[in-house]
């Protein structure tokens, strides 16, 4: 999955022509991530997640910067978060950024489900008052980052600009948020201060939205604190309600999810959201998505252990 997505990214970008790179392999970095040990040979033989950028380093032959990151079901938002750091260093010119998760090793979805987090019904229902947990999918979500002096010399137009990021960590618990989502809170306001935006700027968010109890009630919390009067006019999405949990891939696939629904000014559903919860008042975009004028869109994701990244994409 990881390398299909990065060579569809790679050719898109124009980086690519199906048997070489067309930049100086020096120039290229990855940080497509994997969250968890990888299962092979009949799901006995454990592989590090490392294995992942460094078959795709051999796949492409690029010979920049390149690191797995783990941060639980924020990932993909810290991969894509250091990847622009990355640029924004010198470091690197290009960098391919996400994250990649195949569905969980019985072993790894025992324990959700031993936790409580795990719907009892397989549909996952975000801000929905009869939401019982999660459902597992698996995906990969792979971008091109690239600085805009270096796009510029190869005359290449970028789909959407990463304008904003903030990475953060809520130690309240191992499994669960502050109860009033402070911290997440924070996370989105470094994120719009590093974008030079005001909140009321920001129209859409693809939110984490798991469909568990807590994480959608603190989650609307840190909403409401970080937008204040403006909470009650964003758009928002909760699209594991109709990928499911990709766990480590959720923050890169979601990103993406938002630069696409900036790109085409379109909400996307929230496809399950039947009946709202009156704890969760705001527009979550039940059921039908719609058309919509939009220049800047948030994507959040947190993650066990505390993990937050918030990234901000703009229209290019």
């Amino acid at each position: 999955m990881a390398v299909a997505a990065a060579k569809e990214a790679l050719q898109q970008a124009g980086l690519w022509d199906g048997s070489r790179l067309l930049i100086d392999p020096e120039t290229l970095g990855c940080t497509v991530s994997a969250s968890k040990p990888l299962f092979g040979n009949g799901r006995e033989e454990i592989i590090a997640p490392d294995a992942i950028h460094q078959e795709l380093r051999r796949r492409f032959a690029f010979r920049g910067e390149s690191r797995n990151l783990i941060a639980a079901c924020a990932t993909g938002a810290y991969s894509i978060a250091t990847a622009a750091l990355w640029i924004e260093e010198g470091i690197c010119d290009v960098v391919l950024a996400g994250s990649v998760e195949p569905y969980p090793h019985p072993l790894i979805a025992a324990g959700f489900k031993q936790m409580g987090v795990v719907s009892s019904e397989g549909v996952t229902r975000p801000f929905d008052r009869r939401r019982c947990g999660f459902s597992f999918g698996e995906a990969a979500g792979v971008v091109v980052l690239e600085s805009p002096a270096h796009a510029r010399r190869r005359g290449h137009e970028a789909l959407a600009v990463l304008s904003g990021w903030a990475l953060g960590a809520d130690t309240h618990s191992a499994v669960a948020f502050n109860s009033n989502g402070r911290h997440i809170a924070d996370v989105v306001h470094r994120a719009l201060r590093r974008a030079g935006l005001l909140p009321r700027e920001v129209r859409h968010v693809n939110a984490h939205g798991t469909g568990t109890r807590l994480n959608d009630r603190i989650e609307t919390q840190a909403l409401q604190k970080a937008f204040g009067a403006h909470a009650g006019r964003l758009m928002i999405s909760a699209t594991k309600a109709s990928t499911g949990h990709l766990l480590g891939a959720a923050g890169s696939v979601e990103f993406i999810l938002a630069a696409l629904a900036l790109r085409h000014q379109f909400i996307p559903p929230t496809l399950t959201l039947q009946e709202p919860d009156p704890q969760c008042p705001l527009d979550y975009t039940p059921l039908k998505g719609h058309g919509a004028a939009f220049e800047h869109a948030l994507s959040l994701s947190f993650g066990f252990g505390g993990s937050i990244g918030a990234l901000i994409v703009s229209a290019a």
